[in-house]
């Protein structure tokens, strides 16, 4: 009757609405900012793998075969445990940044020893591959497209000749367009690029040791290449350390995981399949290229092996992952001078909030009384406040002139002279969504001076191997083990976990940074 014909009706309309509700989810889910779990996977494994995977030849020559690597494998597994601590303890505080729970914990000294670590670690990096290129790009070309006996003048072939203004054309032209990104969630795609050219370099490497025989050392012993523990051991901690170290990028890549996926479960399968396969491309590139050449093996691995095409290719792949890697780190020293150059010019903005009060209220910082300005619907009317074409300080409006001639002359001045105030206000800077962000003028401004300074003190750099030890040594161990056993320590008490990482991080660190030195110092020498 009609009573059943309305349930029906009813019924059919409220399954209706449950799949509208579903595809609405589906496609909240689909244009949801962000990255997935495996693209979030790829990031962080490009991240890792870097100029450390190429050194650990060497590093390996000077230590020994298997101490060396059991020492990768547990630097592997305690950079894993350390990770998902960090983040862990990050998800019970507001500035879920690494500085910002260094400063929970330990207070201003901890955030600004997060700081200088950070900045340190990542703009070694940033070194080291750009002397990968530099040593590797402009050979290989060469080779590969004039061979070794060509006479060839053509300004193409003077170029690749002179390595250094290669590197700066290269880095010019592919490494600054990456860097002006304000996010690395773009970068996904590329990352699945780079592990392929890692995967393929692994390839290559084996393939020479199963397939050309005559190339490499032969063997001496089963002793002394695997089991003989070598005096060079101390000096290379810091490779070992280097290869893994990702603490300064790890909020970036939480970060860019989308809202829903923020979680610590979905961290720790994103950390656990990038550390295994992090760990698994580097053993596999020094184990190989040390059973090559053993104990002749060299930090920089492809300037043992003799001229090839397969080399020249290999050498290309491993430029490629340089460049596509070379984003990642710069993000984190981009910010790192934000937070240590721009916002004491503002006032201690940790929060968006914060940053939000300062441009509201010029006197924020500055022993202003001002009751704190929370965000919420109100702040909706804050918002032309914020518009750096605007008038700031307020009081300095332009009187309404009776000439009608004058009027637009007036305000068109007005107008200019309000957006170069606005530029050159401190807190203006800052994008008002996101206060670890310059505006556009800015932004250029400084990605354009650190991409300079990075490829210019490179160009000028030593060898790689000396670039890993120290930085690995002196400040991986520090943002790597150090600082989360003694957060852990003072966030949550004692563990085991916590004593672990903090001693293994402090005698590492102490000894590798010392050996380090010196041996940096007989090399300048």
């Amino acid at each position: 009757g009609y009573g059943s014909t309305m349930q029906q009706e009813t019924a059919s309309i409220s399954d209706s609405d449950a799949e509208n509700d579903v595809d609405e989810d589906r496609v909240e889910e689909t244009t949801t900012p962000g990255s997935s779990i495996a693209g979030a996977t790829f990031n962080f494994t490009n991240s890792i793998i870097g100029a450390g995977a190429i050194g650990l030849g060497g590093a390996i020559a000077v230590s020994g075969g298997l101490i060396s690597i059991a020492l990768i494998i547990f630097f592997g597994l305690l950079t894993k445990l350390s990770l998902d601590l960090v983040i862990r303890l990050s998800l019970g505080i507001q500035d879920q940044s690494y500085e910002g729970l260094a400063a929970e914990g330990l207070g201003r000294a901890g955030r600004v020893i997060v700081l200088v670590c950070k900045l340190f670690y990542a703009f070694g990096c940033l070194v080291a591959y750009i002397v990968v290129i530099k040593d590797n790009l402009a050979p290989a070309l060469d080779h590969l497209i004039f061979g070794s006996k060509s006479t060839s003048k053509t300004w193409f072939h003077d170029i690749l000749e002179e390595p250094s203004s290669f590197t700066w054309i290269i880095s010019l032209s592919m490494i600054l367009p990456l860097c002006l990104l304000r996010d690395m969630t773009p970068l996904a795609s590329f990352s699945i690029i780079s592990l392929v050219s890692m995967v393929s370099i692994v390839a290559i490497v084996i393939y020479i040791y199963f397939g050309c025989p005559d190339i490499g050392e032969p063997s001496t012993s089963f002793s002394k290449d695997w089991l003989e523990i070598r005096p060079g051991i101390f000096e290379s901690l810091g490779t070992f350390v280097f290869t893994f170290v990702s603490q300064h990028t790890v909020h970036l890549v939480f970060g860019s995981l989308k809202p829903n996926l923020r979680t610590l479960n979905n961290f720790k399968t994103v950390s656990s399949w990038a550390l295994f396969s992090a760990t698994t491309i580097s053993v596999s590139v020094g184990l190989f290229v040390y059973m090559t050449f053993w104990d002749k093996t060299k930090s920089d691995i492809f300037d043992i092996y003799p001229q090839g095409w397969m080399i020249d290719v290999a050498k290309i792949l491993l430029c490629i992952t340089m460049v596509l890697t070379f984003p990642l780190p710069f993000f984190t020293c981009r910010e790192l001078l934000i937070v240590v150059l721009v916002h004491p010019c503002i006032g201690d903005s940790s929060t968006t909030t914060e940053v939000d009060a300062e441009l509201v209220c010029p006197c924020i910082g500055d022993n202003c009384t001002t009751t704190e300005i929370d965000a919420g619907p109100q702040s909706e009317l804050l918002e032309p406040l914020l518009d750096p074409t605007e008038d700031v300080e307020g009081g300095n409006e332009t009187p309404e002139s009776d000439d009608d001639d004058d009027a637009p002359a007036t305000t068109s001045e007005s107008s200019i002279l309000s957006y170069l105030k606005g530029i050159v206000t401190p807190r203006n800077w800052l994008l008002p969504e996101d206060n670890r962000q310059l505006r556009l003028f800015g932004h250029v401004l400084l990605t354009a001076s650190l991409w300079f300074f990075c490829t210019g003190l490179a160009i000028a750099a030593p060898n790689l191997g000396d670039v890993l030890d120290l930085v690995g040594c002196f400040s991986g161990t520090i943002i790597a083990f150090i600082l989360p056993g003694l957060l852990a320590m003072r966030l949550e008490g004692y563990s085991h976990l916590a004593l672990l990482i903090l001693m293994v991080g402090a005698s590492v660190g102490t000894i590798g940074t010392y050996f380090s030195v010196q041996k940096l110092y007989i090399d300048l020498a």
